[in-house]
């Protein structure tokens, strides 16, 4: 699939577009290192086993430069508007080969594990409201309850692995124009 082919998809750009405003920490309509070294630190806080904490800031460091900054060199000066995120996510999912996939799978496990506070091996509704209220900054219940029930395919009131990490990288790597139902993890699309 093409860039343009994300790119003219209004869904796509929604959920772009719902990413950009919730990561925007600052509210300064940009994305930077900072707002993802907060997010970092906010993910951090998530969790009891202070030894995660280097791979959490690693993971979101990386999760900035070779995907929001479309694997271009970033520095505390790199600024990413939402019309840059939209043209560089395009360009990075629509080529993107096995190893961005397994990458982006495998960055999904890891907030999988991040949000798995109890060590189940599933995200409880609870769990997964604490997560989104403080990886976004914001509490907003129903968001969340919304958030859950588009992940919970299976509706077992629990989140497996499988259903979070294939959720997640549903919601990047297609459009969602095809289909009634897709998958919100981060709540109700800002625009579409």
């Amino acid at each position: 699939m093409s860039p343009e082919k994300f790119i003219s998809s209004s869904i796509w750009r929604a959920k772009m577009k719902t990413y950009f405003k919730l990561m925007d920490v600052d509210k300064n309509e940009v994305l930077t290192l900072s707002d993802f070294e907060e997010i970092a630190n906010r993910l951090i806080r998530l969790q009891t086993d202070s030894s995660k904490n280097e791979k959490i800031r690693e993971m979101c460091h990386s999760l900035f430069q070779h995907f929001i900054a479309g694997g271009e060199p970033v520095d505390d000066n790199t600024q990413i508007t939402e019309e840059e995120l939209i043209t560089k996510v395009a360009k990075t999912v629509a080529e993107a080969s096995d190893e961005v996939l397994q990458a982006g799978r495998h960055k999904n496990e890891i907030f999988f594990d991040i949000i798995d506070t109890d060590h189940s091996g599933e995200i409880s509704r609870e769990e997964y409201r604490k997560y989104l209220a403080i990886y976004t900054g914001v509490e907003q219940s129903e968001q969340a309850n919304q958030a859950f029930d588009s992940i919970d395919s299976d509706k077992s009131g629990s989140i497996s692995r499988e259903e979070f990490v294939e959720a997640h990288m549903h919601y990047w790597f297609e459009t969602g124009d095809d289909e009634e139902s897709y998958p919100l993890p981060y709540g109700l699309l800002v625009d579409s």
